[in-house]
């Protein structure tokens, strides 16, 4: 099956293009030609290269847009890494590409994006899928502002480090821990620290609803994340646990976190 989905990347055409988000360039890479449209929103120093498996799967029904978000990959950096600026780029690019809804997918951070996503723009909002994505009620963010001073410190590398390596398991390959490091050490420091003081805005975290169809795709491992508590923020909320995997499911066991999302996806129609 590994081998499948390689091949399926090495013949996939991907189209590469830009839009514009204030004066500044926001990468993004596009495949497929479906009527209905999916947005791909990475993690913190993450980019769009780490959805591969899922572009590839995807792009044979529908169409997806992977973009980095500012100060990520090949976008250009941002005078500030808020999460309301991260949504306006994903709403960028559907400009940029004539697309007026979607559905958003977004792993880890990029549940705090698609977040705001839906408060800035509900109306282009079909559903939300989250990948191991953290929604923390008010109370619980309060504590983020002193974890995101860590990436601002004279340290800031090695707390750096030390949050990449822990999200992976036993069981995340050396090939996939190799990826992951390369693209998430090697995105500026800045834009580290920017993003995490983003995610860290208590404005993000308040206690409103979001009433469109909600799947979470969660490691078995990450025991903190509950179908109870995203149902407080998303009332349409399903949850999905893959076991034997870390923080990237993703990439770790791409064939069942893609055929979890195409089973959901084809149900919404």
């Amino acid at each position: 099956m590994r081998i499948l989905v390689l091949l399926s990347l090495l013949v996939l055409p991907l189209g590469a293009g830009t839009a514009t988000l204030d004066g500044a360039k926001i990468h993004y890479t596009a495949a497929g030609q479906g009527k209905e449209a999916i947005v791909l929103i990475h993690g913190w120093t993450c980019d769009h290269t780490l959805w591969e498996p899922q572009i590839a799967a995807l792009s044979r029904r529908y169409r997806v847009l992977a973009l980095d978000l500012p100060g990520h990959g090949r976008s250009d950096p941002a005078p500030d890494y808020s999460m309301k600026r991260f949504a306006r780029a994903a709403e960028a690019v559907m400009r940029q590409e004539k697309i007026p809804r979607a559905l958003l997918a977004g792993h880890s951070m990029g549940g705090a994006v698609m977040l705001e996503f839906a408060r800035l723009f509900p109306a282009k909002v079909v559903a939300i899928v989250a990948v191991d994505a953290m929604f923390p009620d008010s109370a619980a963010a309060a504590t983020l502002t002193d974890f995101a001073a860590r990436f601002s410190a004279p340290d800031a590398q090695a707390q750096r480090e030390k949050m990449v390596r822990g999200m992976f398991t036993p069981a995340t390959t050396p090939e996939v821990r190799a990826k992951i490091e390369k693209v998430m050490l090697g995105a500026p420091g800045e834009t580290a620290a920017g993003a995490m003081k983003g995610i860290a805005d208590p404005d993000v975290w308040r206690d409103d609803v979001i009433d469109v169809p909600f799947l979470q795709i969660a490691a078995a491992s990450s025991t903190y994340l509950t179908e109870e508590a995203m149902k407080r923020r998303f009332p349409r909320a399903q949850f999905v646990r893959v076991p034997g995997t870390g923080h990237f499911l993703q990439l770790e066991r791409p064939e069942q976190v893609n055929e979890v999302l195409l089973d959901w996806l084809a149900k919404l129609r």
